[in-house]
């Protein structure tokens, strides 16, 4: 009798769950929707940063040195963390503080290196579990990045999620959330698109379900493709709590995403640009990290997400970016003390600075 070895056993094994995830998949494929699909790009990114950002972080035209007392220094940086939409106020304290540069050839004193933002649901379990965060430091001597770690201590980002907040409770903490800059929670579709702007009821509608082709709302005859980002981030939840307020939204289109081998999930379908298709993102994104001339921000009630209208909350969906710390962060602490100078004047002008318009004005 022929023995077959454990390596034959395995091989065997891996190559049924490699076949039997293939024909999951295929079978999914051929009973899915195909409208509902994105292309290749459609996947969602493991994780957010300079993949997601198109244009390099530099200093404003009318840049100028505010900060007069200078207390952070590039190891407290590695305490920041954050969202992928806030990482240019992070990047602008760097240049106040540590006087960073914009230019990559400075190595060690390129901004880049002193951030280092998670994205705003990992960002938010580091602040709350108390996990270490870094940024990076060049050691011409040994001629190699080191790490300098520290636990993340501050948060820049949207507000936390309901379930961010439950996991804050049963891990004992409190969250401090204090509002720092304005921004605009937009609906975005490509530029051929003829509809130039929509109802806060026609937005609800076409997330719930209840519109669900271009023409029920002054465009062409196409089936809506409306796409949503994932739980617990930054957009999802405003989506969630700002625009619906509770009600529920209809699928997503979906794409397959591999989790592990021989594993498939379905996943929400990142944003794909065309003329059927609307997807949400907040507006200094979408018109400073991540420009793209054919996507064109739609008006709601015919009212556009400008600085002004966000300051006098004529835009129905202003949104905020929070600087938040822990409750029991130290009355002495840097973070304290950064997040309280967020509020102040000079604070406020670092704002500015960085593109996004102030809480007061």
């Amino acid at each position: 009798m022929k023995k077959i070895s454990i390596s034959t056993v395995i091989i065997s094994f891996l190559s049924a769950v490699i076949v039997g995830s293939s024909g999951f998949a295929a079978y999914k494929y051929l009973t899915t929707d195909k409208s509902m699909l994105g292309s290749e790009g459609d996947k969602l990114a493991s994780h957010y940063g300079g993949d997601n950002v198109n244009v390099m972080l530099t200093r404003s035209e009318n840049w100028r040195q505010i900060t007069e007392e200078k207390f952070l220094t590039r190891p407290d940086f590695a305490g920041i963390d954050g969202s992928t939409a806030t990482i240019p106020i992070t990047a602008e304290l760097a240049r106040q503080f540590c006087g960073a540069s914009d230019d990559t050839k400075y190595r060690n004193n390129y901004v880049g290196s002193f951030v280092n933002h998670n994205k705003t649901d990992v960002a938010y379990e580091n602040l709350i579990l108390g996990r270490d965060n870094y940024v990076e430091e060049y050691d011409d001597h040994e001629r190699k990045w080191n790490k300098l770690e520290e636990q993340v201590r501050l948060v820049f980002a949207t507000p936390p999620s309901e379930d961010e907040y439950h996991t804050a409770e049963n891990n004992g903490v409190t969250l401090e959330v204090e509002p720092v800059a304005l921004d605009g929670f937009v609906f975005i579709t490509h530029k051929d698109n003829p509809v130039d702007s929509l109802t806060v009821q026609q937005i609800r509608d076409i997330y719930s379900g209840r519109i669900t082709n271009w023409k029920e709302i002054g465009g062409r005859d196409e089936k809506i493709r409306a796409f949503q980002r994932t739980k617990n981030s930054g957009s999802q939840t405003a989506m969630e709590e700002l625009v619906m307020q509770g009600e529920s939204m209809a699928e997503a289109p979906v794409a397959f995403v591999a989790a592990e081998m021989g594993s498939l999930i379905e996943s929400v379908a990142e944003y794909e640009n065309e003329s059927a298709a609307i997807g949400y993102t907040y507006y200094y994104y979408i018109n400073n990290l991540y420009k793209n001339p054919d996507i064109k921000v739609i008006s709601i009630d015919g009212v556009s997400p400008d600085n002004e209208n966000l300051v006098s909350e004529k835009y129905p969906f202003t949104a905020a970016y929070y600087a938040v710390i822990r409750s029991d962060e130290s009355q002495d602490s840097v973070y304290r003390r950064l997040r309280d100078y967020m509020l102040s004047e000079e604070g406020q002008e670092i704002v500015r600075l960085a593109g996004y318009c102030p809480v007061k004005g």
